[in-house]
Formats: C-alpha cells, structure tokens, sequence
C-alpha cells in the first residue's frame, strides 16, 4: 500500500476555495495517485498550532486569507518576492512538519507569477505595449500586483502605476509609499533592471541634460488616488447624477484610460465603481476600455468585470488561481517527483499486481519499466518544454467545478 500525501489549502472563510479542484486534477495529470489536496478552516491564532499537529504526510500548505503574513514567522522566504513582500501563499515541508524549525519550512509567492501568467496568456505580445496600470487595493494581492507590474515593465514601455485605495488619516493613499519602496528595492538590488518612469518623446537635438532633469529624483512611478466615495443611494439614480455625485472623478478616469488593471479588493468591494464607469463610458462615449484581471473568481463574473467585458477584455480570478496552482503543484510536489521514493512505490505496487503470475520480481526491474513507461507523467514538468496538457486538465476540471 502506497503512502499518502497531503497537502491543504488553509485560510478563513475557506469553504469557496476552488485551490482543491486545481491540485487534485494536477496529482491525477501527473499520476501522483497517492497525493490528496484539501481545504481546512484556520484563523491567525491556530495557525501554528495546526502545522505542529501535522505528521510527515504532510508536504505543503496554501495561504489565503487572513494567513499569508501569519505563515511569514513560521518559515523562511526562499524565493525574491515573498523575501520582499514579507508575504507568501506557500509553505513547503522538506521534513516532518510538527517537529521543523522555521528553517525546514520553505516559504514562495506564487501570487506574482500567478498574475504575470494571466497576462501573458491573455495579451501575448501586446503586453510590451502597457503604458498605464492602475491597481485597485492596497492589501497583501495588491503588493503582489505591484511585484507583477515591476516584472511586466521590464519587457514594456509602462510609464507610471495609479493605486485607487482608501487615504490614511494624514490624507496619503494607503499603499503607494510601499509600492515605490518595492520598486526602489528592485532596482537595487537588479542594477540593470528597468524602473518604471515615462518614456520620453525628444528630438534628436534635445540635450541628454534635458531628458535626464524631466526624470529628476522627485519623480515617482507610483501615484495615489482615493477610492470614490459612493453612496448606494445614488447607484439607484440616474448616471448624470452618479457622476456628479463622486467625491472625485480621478480614479474613474485613470481605470478607464488604463491599458492593464488590477482589482485586488474583496467581492462586492467594487461594484460602486463597476456602476460609476459604466456612466463614465455612456457619458464620455468611451468605446473601449484596456485589460481588467479581477482576482475575485466568486462571484463569478464580479460586478466590476460584467461592467468591464462590454468595453474592454477582462480576465477573471480563476485564471490568476490556475497559474499560482500550478507554481504550487510544482513547488510542492518537486521533491517526490524527484526522487526514488515515487518509482519505489509504484514499484511495490506494480509488484503486489503482478504477485500471482510472478512471485519473485527484482524492484529495480520494476523502477526502471516504470520511469520508462511512464516518464511523461514523472517527470520535472518545469523542465518540459509543454506543460500544456497539465494546463488544460487543471482548466477543464475549474471550469467544470465553476
């Protein structure tokens, strides 16, 4: 009998978590029969009690909310962004996980890479074009969204960043101090790295002085804008009188003539804004409207992104989930998948079948049939050079289970 693998999604509220259906789908692409992935309610406060009640079954963990910086002083960052971030929506166990120190549990962000990839997939070679983002949020998916935008302007002409968020009492935007720190940080630490800032449009005779001061050191890549106060009594009145009644305009204007946006705040958080662009698209005659990834996927479509479709592309949550799932699937199974221990089992397995017609049967035979016949399903499918397949089952089995 095979050992069992476990692995969980953990976060509260859970029960919506579709991170389940996403792994479990990738064990069986992958032939990991023996691996089971779960979702299990946990708060802040019974985090740590909860992995050191884990056995060594146990090989990885999702963070959702409210325990992707909770999970930060139970391990160590092992990859740039959850270093950075200080956040991370992964937990790797290289040992048994009730008795490891902080050092033996390995902590990656996959949400970066998640967004970067719904992207890529959605706009190809268009993404070297964004010019303007706008990120909708201000919490720990909103860093991440930041992260993701630093990695796109290294292959795009993006100029500048608006952050819609709610102002602190000193009347700042929350969030974008932090997100031109990350940028600052970036770029310190990548010296060749491109920063954010506009592209200039100059003559050949404009001095190099001159382009140099228009980009002095008081330019920053990052700007705020406060979310628009909008009372739901005026969502029921006529779109004039929505827009007039906006505590300000700015940040319809900059979703609306954005080329890529990211809505990073909880479901339902939006729909004001889904109502006051949609009046802004009637009133001011827009035809079309730039790229949205709403990371909500429940609802599902969110108000925002119904709004957002009948100008524009917009991509849902569960593309951005699909992608950090399969980073995940990667990270947390890597070890298994590499090691002697799978083609152990599969041998003892394929033994026990055969145990009538052959009593004696040498398991390094049966290994080594087994990594022959089956190598697409073992194999690093990091290194292949077509996770497609992979993809598609993981895709089929949400979009069946949405």
């Amino acid at each position: 009998m095979s050992k069992i693998y476990h692995c969980a999604v953990l976060g509260n509220p859970i029960a919506h978590s579709l991170s389940p259906v996403l792994h479990n789908a990738a064990y069986q692409a992958l032939g990991l029969t023996n691996w089971q992935y779960s979702k299990k309610k946990v708060s802040e406060t019974e985090l740590a009690d909860f992995i050191s009640n884990l056995d060594d079954s146990w090989k990885g963990l999702s963070l959702t909310m409210p325990l992707k910086k909770t999970i930060m002083k139970l391990g160590t960052p092992c990859d740039y962004w959850s270093k950075v971030l200080n956040v991370a929506n992964t937990a790797i166990f290289t040992s048994n996980p009730a008795t490891a120190s902080p050092s033996q549990i390995e902590l990656c962000n996959t949400d970066v890479s998640g967004i970067i990839m719904a992207f890529i997939q959605a706009l190809h070679e268009r993404i070297t074009g964004v010019k303007k983002a706008v990120i909708i949020g201000s919490g720990n998916t909103a860093s991440s969204a930041m992260a993701a935008l630093i990695e796109i302007a290294q292959a795009s002409k993006l100029e500048q960043v608006q952050v819609v968020a709610r102002t602190e009492s000193d009347g700042s935007v929350k969030g974008v101090e932090r997100f031109n720190n990350l940028l600052r940080a970036y770029c310190a630490d990548s010296p060749n790295s491109r920063s954010i800032e506009p592209c200039l449009e100059s003559s050949e005779n404009e001095s190099s002085e001159k382009k140099s001061n228009e980009t002095d050191a008081n330019y920053e890549s990052v700007i705020g804008i406060e979310f628009p106060k909008i009372s739901e009594e005026i969502l029921k009145c006529d779109e004039s009188l929505i827009l007039q009644s906006l505590s300000s305009l700015d940040a319809i204007r900059a979703i609306a003539e954005a080329d890529i946006v990211i809505s990073t705040v909880p479901a339902h958080v939006a729909d004001g804004l889904a109502i006051a662009l949609k009046a802004y698209c009637k009133n001011r005659r827009v035809k079309s409207l730039g790229t949205l990834l709403d990371v909500v996927y429940d609802p599902r479509p969110s108000m925002l992104l119904s709004a957002w479709r009948q100008y524009g592309l917009g991509i849902g949550g569960e593309e951005m989930l699909l992608y950090q799932a399969l980073e995940q699937v990667k990270l947390m199974t890597f070890e298994y998948r590499n090691s002697k221990e799978e083609a152990e089992e599969k041998a003892e397995e394929k033994s026990e079948e055969k145990s009538e017609e052959k009593t004696e049967v040498k398991s390094e035979v049966i290994a080594e049939n087994i990594s022959n016949n089956d190598s697409d399903k073992t194999e690093d499918y990091d290194n292949s050079k077509d996770p497609k397949d992979l993809i598609d089952c993981m895709r089929k089995a949400l979009q069946e289970a949405l």
